[in-house]
């Protein structure tokens, strides 16, 4: 995710519960979600704002962002290391 894309979102925050942010804040959000992708990061937002009725923290929103904890063994080069030949098999 690039800044423009960052700034798009994290405006709808700045929107719905009526707050500036300040410099340094842009900074660290950024940092925190800067891996994340911009349709996820914004996916996050919106449950977020359905969600919470306080300003969110960083924590409310990485809690909502939808990782699928067997990515990480699917796009793994090694992941024929990891598979079970008796029960299942890694599709890719």
């Amino acid at each position: 995710m690039d800044k423009q894309d960052f700034v798009n979102v994290i405006e709808k925050i700045e929107i719905v519960y009526n707050k500036k942010f300040s410099q340094k804040e842009y900074e660290i959000w950024f940092k925190e979600f800067m891996t994340t992708d911009v349709k996820e990061f914004e996916k996050a937002i919106d449950k977020t704002i359905r969600e919470v009725r306080v300003v969110p923290k960083i924590a409310d929103i990485r809690s909502r962002i939808a990782v699928n904890p067997n990515d990480y063994y699917i796009n793994d080069p090694y992941a024929y290391l990891y598979k079970n030949l008796e029960w299942s098999k890694i599709v890719k």
